[in-house]
C-alpha cells in the first residue's frame, strides 16, 4: 500500500494517466488512492492540461521543509488508510454517501461537507480542512456550514482562531425530529384547508385525506421517537457517556 503522501513515481504516473485521458477516479483506482487526492494534486499544480510531475514534486518538497505546514500538507487521507481499510472502497462509499445526502435535498457542497465529517474518525473538521478537502473557497464553506447548522445537522465551536465543525451522536435523531415537525405542519395545514373548502367537497376531501395521513405518520413517528430515546439513553449509560 502506498504511503500517505504522493511520491515522485506516483506523480509521473498521474501525468501519464492524464495524458492517456483517464479520469480522477480511474487514476485513483490504479494508484490505490482516493480520487479526491488525485484531483487536489492536479488542481494545485497547474490543472488537468498543465500538470508537470517534476514541478509538482519539487513544490511538495518545498512545502515539507517549511517551518509551519501549509494547508496543502494537511493529512486528509488518514481515514482511507486507517484500520487496514481499502482506499478504493472508502472512496466508493464516499461518493455513495454524498449521493444519498443529495437525494435528501441537500445542496452538493452541503452534502460533501456532511460526508467528509461523517467519514472522519475524530468526528470533526476545521473550516481550513474543509476548504482543502473540497477545493472550494472559505466563503462557500461558511455559507454551507451555516445552512447545515440551521438544519440541525452540524454544530460549530471555535478552536483558537479557526472554526471547527462537529457531528453529534444524536445527529440523526435531531434530523428525524425536524422531519416529524414538517409532517405535523403538513397535517395541520391540510386539515385547516379541508375545513375552509368544506370536508364534503372534492378539494376538502382531498385535503382531509392528506391531513389524516400525515396525522397518522406523526403519531407513529412519536411512538418510534420514544423507543429510540429510551434505547439511546441505555446505550450511553452502558458506555459511560451519561
Amino acid at each position: 500500500m502506498p504511503g500517505k503522501r504522493l511520491d515522485e513515481d506516483e506523480r509521473q504516473l498521474i501525468a501519464q494517466f492524464l495524458w492517456d485521458g483517464l479520469g480522477y477516479s480511474e487514476i485513483g483506482r490504479r494508484l490505490q488512492r482516493p480520487a479526491s487526492t488525485i484531483q487536489r494534486e492536479v488542481a494545485r499544480n497547474g490543472g488537468h492540461n498543465n500538470y508537470r510531475p517534476g514541478a509538482a514534486h519539487r513544490a511538495a518538497a518545498e512545502r515539507a521543509t517549511r517551518r509551519m505546514p501549509a494547508v496543502d500538507d494537511l493529512d486528509i487521507d488518514e481515514e482511507a488508510y486507517s484500520f487496514d481499510r481499502s482506499p478504493g472502497k472508502v472512496q466508493e462509499f464516499h461518493l455513495r454517501l454524498v449521493g444519498v445526502f443529495r437525494q435528501t435535498g441537500l445542496t452538493r457542497t452541503a452534502a460533501r461537507i456532511l460526508a467528509e465529517i461523517f467519514m472522519t474518525d475524530k468526528g470533526s473538521l476545521s473550516a481550513t480542512e474543509l476548504v482543502l478537502r473540497l477545493s472550494v473557497s472559505p466563503g462557500t464553506i461558511s455559507r454551507s456550514t451555516s445552512y447545515l447548522e440551521e438544519l440541525g445537522l452540524l454544530r460549530s465551536e471555535r478552536d483558537g482562531k479557526r472554526m471547527r465543525y462537529f457531528l453529534d451522536d444524536d445527529l440523526w435523531y435531531r434530523a428525524w425530529l425536524s422531519s416529524a415537525e414538517r409532517n405535523a405542519l403538513w397535517s395541520n395545514t391540510a386539515l385547516d384547508g379541508s375545513e375552509i373548502f368544506g370536508p364534503a367537497t372534492p378539494v376538502g376531501e382531498r385535503l382531509k385525506d392528506m391531513g389524516q395521513f400525515f396525522s397518522f405518520v406523526v403519531l407513529e413517528m412519536e411512538a418510534t421517537r420514544q423507543k429510540w430515546v429510551d434505547f439511546f439513553e441505555k446505550k450511553k449509560r452502558a458506555r459511560g457517556d451519561a
